[in-house]
């Protein structure tokens, strides 16, 4: 297996952050050449491997563990651009759902330093366990429990729909903590490895990419260097989503938006070619119909984008402004997939043309961090301009 080597040194991306877009390039243009034939799983490692070593794995983490402290604006726009290539393994080229998560930002310095630098730099891969099946996204419902025990804690519980969780180094779970003065939801991290984590069964969907599983935490023993946070962050989980969830839902947008883009680059190139009644199909009113309106819900959802990130870089925490990018997005998303598989009539449903594995890819982001219905939720209560 071929490596990838960057003529741009990743350390160029400090001095100028936008030169990450010529980084993401090249390593768009060698993915063609060396992974297009290759298996599924090879061609994600590749996507992978090539990420780290441009320096893009992770770029938005600070510098100082190993990432380039990439702006979140920049970040969104590559997000958008890798999706833009119509290369379903270009998800893997920047931090990725098996990579870095910056929930454990919100862990100590030696947490950090022990879970998040090897994470960064591509040796370790993780999970983030939360969701249960009777609960789903209702913290309040969660039957996951941690137990004090002489020098540490006892897990036990069940999560659903784990992204990763065969293949992962470590796990960050949610558990209620009980029977402590300080109580309530509270995460914890530790290896895989450990006497009572178990897989009870994958989950396969509709994108085998993104294939889930249900695990079974069974008495799983842990130190109180577990706590995600420290002692002071028992029962503190919620507090801590609300910082790092905007962020994981402006990522999911740009993805989105770009599978949205490269969609409708489809659509316009068929409509274009395709003679139909002694025209072209663009030549038709419901045809470019389909096509300015897919226009315009991707310029809409860009600026949308655009702005929580912003809103991020400037230190807010912006659970509005990512609720409101994220719903647009990802709902925009499936429609324009959707009329652009129209355009293409029969053609759009065969696999050949790509368009039905970009749907399958999209539709799951409209459940995943944050469910549309629940986003609707979010801005709803907390309202803008007034």
């Amino acid at each position: 297996m071929n490596d990838f080597v960057p003529s741009t040194s990743p350390e160029e991306m400090l001095k100028d952050p936008w030169v990450s877009r010529a980084i993401l390039a090249e390593v768009l243009d060698w993915l063609r050449a060396h992974a297009a034939d290759r298996p599924e799983p090879e061609q994600r490692a590749l996507a992978r491997a090539a990420g780290v070593a441009s320096g893009l794995f992770a770029a938005e983490f600070p510098e100082k563990y190993g990432g380039w402290s990439l702006p979140e604006l920049v970040v969104a726009d590559l997000r958008e651009e890798a999706a833009a290539s119509g290369l379903p393994y270009s998800r893997h080229i920047l931090s990725c759902p098996d990579g870095p998560s910056r929930i454990v930002l919100c862990g100590t310095p030696e947490q950090r330093e022990r879970w998040l630098r090897p994470m960064i730099e591509g040796r370790m891969r993780r999970c983030l366990a939360m969701t249960e099946e009777s609960g789903g996204s209702d913290v309040s419902a969660m039957s996951t429990t941690a137990t004090r025990a002489p020098g540490g804690w006892v897990l036990n519980g069940r999560k659903f729909m784990i992204s990763n969780a065969e293949t992962a180094d470590a796990a960050v779970v949610l558990a209620n903590v009980v029977g402590e003065p300080a109580a309530g939801p509270t995460f914890f991290i530790f290896t895989t490895d450990v006497p009572g984590w178990r897989i009870v069964r994958r989950l396969p969907g509709m994108e085998p990419g993104y294939d889930p599983y249900e695990v079974e935490l069974d008495g799983i023993e842990v130190g109180d260097e577990a706590v995600l946070g420290g002692p002071g962050q028992i029962g503190g989980a919620n507090g801590m989503a609300i910082e790092w969830l905007p962020y994981g839902r402006v990522s999911l947008a740009a993805r989105a938006i770009g599978l949205a883009r490269w969609a409708l680059g489809v659509a316009r190139a068929h409509a274009a070619q395709r003679r139909i009644a002694g025209g072209r199909l663009s030549d038709k009113q419901y045809i470019r119909e389909f096509i300015v309106r897919s226009d315009v819900k991707i310029e809409a959802s860009r600026a949308l984008i655009r702005q929580a990130a912003r809103a991020l870089d400037e230190g807010r925490i912006a659970v509005r402004e990512a609720a409101i990018a994220k719903l647009h997005a990802t709902e925009s998303a499936c429609e324009v997939i959707d009329d652009a598989m129209q355009t293409l009539g029969g053609r759009g449903w065969l696999q050949e043309y790509g368009l039905e594995r970009a749907y399958r890819e999209a539709r799951v982001f409209r459940m995943v961090d944050g469910a549309s219905e629940l986003l609707k939720e979010t801005i709803f209560h907390i309202p803008g301009g007034e």
